[in-house]
């Protein structure tokens, strides 16, 4: 394919620079009923190289994915992600135009969109999530994903972060292509729309979007400002409209909101709702337990809960509504699995266990972030959790990252743990650790093993032994009254503060 000469594939990865030390692929192998491609998600901890971009834009092995978060926190593309199978791509674009929002639809590989942000220069992630997320509500997508999906990273090697798949793998047949006044552009056509509509920080800052500051709903949820300046609620969705004002108007004016309900019926609604509706909503809002219906119409559409959750009188408000919850998690297939939540903007790292057990999942944000979510109801926490493990990204980490880095620690706990030899001889008779006092270990492998065993890491011994070479471990032979005993070396860890197992992999945010 001579067309796709070396400077096309370096403009391209020049676009979509991301993290530095990871990529992505994903091996697509079927469609499913509903029309998207599913596959499995590999992420390996090397660059994405201009060989493995070329190789995308070729069609060759699975495509590549970036992570558009770098290592100093900065991106320079962002995305949202519609993910409605089959939507009118040359009617996005243009209302991306009329909005005049700097975006380059692409159509996904399963048929949705990917509306980009390119910058001419490295932005702050959280400028970018902030802005992406205000436009996904203004252009009717309201929630949907949005990448970079976190705005920071703790640790350069353990949080990856979550990738997003390129367009134009295999170039001259790709389904994603970018669509650029009603038509489809070719790969070099691409970069050349992509690299004109990048902008600077500073144009970025001055886009303004429709909506706005609303004197009715004052420090309250931007859907409903959104609509209060558009034209109010839809036909059709009144009665659900005036119910999410209600909600609004109890946690802003606790004694007489529901005086003031009337007013905003005849101002959001054309026509207004009866009397007799109005008294429905009254009663209904009156309960103890209300919340805003953040998942129907109209005000789904117009979602944007990352400011939201920020407001005095948004959707963490209320006496039904959460407090500092789980905005993004991810799954990491390991041994064991461990999630990466990110939760008020910090990320942290949790067990399957904290993050089923009610009680341990509140004690460690407390302990990460100083804030205590509200306790839920057992049956609510249940939904809550399943319905975010149903749609949480899975991630498969390709060179075992997880089960390496938690194979570090053990390893580190185990040398410097309190139950030690002091002798030679001792060494050949326990399973403890000898320390000689000149910069060395010594152990016994099978203690180290049964360690393991009891924190709950089994392995392959084979595997236990490459890591241990990797590790700078040599075995040999120890000669003591007569008998061999097989022995391993190392070199003394730095530190020799016993690591608290509980903090390893959770208790730092990331």
């Amino acid at each position: 394919m001579d067309q796709f000469r070396d400077d096309a594939i370096l403009r391209l990865s020049n676009l979509f620079r991301g993290f530095e030390n990871a990529h992505g692929r994903y091996d697509v192998k079927r469609v499913n009923g509903k029309g998207k491609n599913e596959g499995k998600a590999f992420t390996y901890t090397t660059p994405p190289t201009l060989d493995l971009w070329q190789a995308h834009v070729e069609g060759i092995g699975p495509g590549l994915g970036i992570i558009p978060l770098r290592s100093d926190d900065t991106v320079v593309w962002g995305c949202i992600d519609i993910d409605v199978i089959g939507i009118d791509h040359k009617a996005l674009e243009a209302k991306c135009k009329a909005l005049s929002l700097p975006l380059v639809v692409c159509r996904s590989k399963s048929g949705g969109a990917h509306c980009f942000l390119f910058l001419r220069d490295p932005v702050g992630a959280a400028i970018v999530v902030d802005a992406l997320s205000a436009w996904g509500a203004v252009l009717g997508h309201g929630g949907c994903e949005i990448f970079p999906k976190q705005t920071t990273r703790y640790d350069q090697d353990k949080d990856i972060g979550n990738w997003l798949n390129m367009p134009y793998h295999f170039a001259d047949k790709s389904p994603r292509y970018c669509i650029k006044d009603g038509e489809v552009l070719d790969l070099q056509q691409f970069i050349q729309h992509a690299e004109e509509m990048s902008i600077t920080e500073d144009e970025l800052a001055a886009v303004e979007v429709a909506g706005g500051d609303s004197d009715m709903f004052a420090d309250g949820p931007p859907c409903l400002q959104y609509l209060e300046k558009n034209g109010g609620f839809p036909d059709g969705t009144r009665n659900d409209g005036m119910y999410n004002v209600a909600v609004y108007l109890k946690m802003r004016f606790p004694d007489d909101w529901a005086d003031k309900l009337q007013e905003y019926n005849v101002a959001t609604c054309d026509p207004p709702l009866t009397l007799s509706e109005v008294n429905v909503i009254q009663k209904s809002v009156n309960k103890k337990d209300y919340a805003y219906r953040c998942r129907k119409a109209p005000i789904a559409a117009h979602c944007n809960r990352r400011v939201c959750l920020t407001c005095e009188h948004g959707v963490g408000g209320g006496e039904g509504n959460v407090g500092p919850e789980i905005s993004n998690l991810v799954k990491y297939e390991g041994n064991p699995v461990y999630w990466v939540a990110t939760i008020a903007d910090k990320r942290m790292m949790l067990t399957t266990e904290e993050l089923t057990n009610q009680l341990k999942f509140r004690t460690k944000v407390l302990a990460t972030i100083n804030r205590l979510p509200p306790k839920m109801l057992g049956p609510r926490w249940d939904r809550y959790i399943d319905e975010l493990c149903k749609n949480c990204q899975v991630i498969e980490v390709a060179d075992e990252m997880f089960d390496l880095g938690r194979f570090h620690s053990l390893l580190d706990m185990y040398l410097l743990g309190q139950a030690r030899t002091t002798t030679k001889e001792q060494l050949a008779e326990s399973l403890s650790p000898f320390i000689t006092g000149d910069g060395e270990v010594w152990f016994r492998v099978e203690g180290l093993i049964r360690h393991l065993d009891r924190q709950g890491f089994r392995h392959d011994p084979t595997k236990i032994f490459k890591w241990l070479r990797d590790c700078g471990a040599e075995d040999s032979q120890l000669h003591v009254k007569g008998v061999n005993k097989r022995i391993w070396k190392i070199k003394e860890p730095a530190s020799s503060k016993e690591p608290d197992p509980e903090n390893n992999f959770g208790s730092k945010e990331f």
